[in-house]
């Protein structure tokens, strides 16, 4: 498929979902307005693994996705755009969300605080393992769409579904 057909159906569920990110509003928040500037960028390069359909850059300012993305189901595309979004939410507004202690779960916004044990968080969130970011992106997009982010398919090609298959296995790349 070429890049503009693969835009033209993936673009209206990444706006739908954006405007979702966007008009979440956490307490103490004023809403997540950042994340409008966030760009969607197809690129082709994406798909250089069975599982790699899409990537946030480290600042939540630019997503890419490969035009395969439209070959999966919506929903699964869907899951995906959500969990793609809880990067941009994580690295847009650092160290402003908390996952449970115990890992994967619900994140929470605790938003900028001059505090010492605020202060600490941020330290630790700079120096997160890679599946912490992971259970993190998934964490925000549990709390902001209200759906469990869970993993479906086969073990080494899990893709993200909604409220069904399992939590995001460690090492899962």
């Amino acid at each position: 498929m070429d890049l503009d057909t693969a835009e033209a159906v993936i673009a209206p569920h990444w706006d739908a979902v954006r405007d979702t990110y966007v008009e979440f509003a956490p307490e103490g928040s004023g809403g997540l307005v950042r994340l409008r500037k966030t760009k969607f960028v197809m690129d082709p390069e994406m798909h250089d693994s069975p599982r790699h359909f899409a990537a946030c850059r480290e600042d939540g300012m630019m997503m890419l996705f490969a035009p395969q993305l439209v070959d999966l189901p919506v929903e699964t595309m869907v899951a995906i755009l959500a969990h793609e979004f809880g990067h941009a939410a994580d690295f847009a507004y650092p160290a402003h969300w908390v996952m449970p202690g115990s890992g994967p779960g619900t994140a929470r916004w605790v938003g900028e605080q001059d505090s010492k044990q605020w202060r600490e968080w941020r330290k630790a969130w700079r120096s997160r393992t890679r599946d912490q970011i992971e259970w993190t992106a998934d964490g925000i997009a549990q709390a902001v769409t209200g759906r469990k982010i869970g993993y479906c398919g086969e073990v080494g090609c899990m893709l993200q579904c909604f409220d069904k298959g399992q939590l995001r296995p460690a090492g899962l790349r």
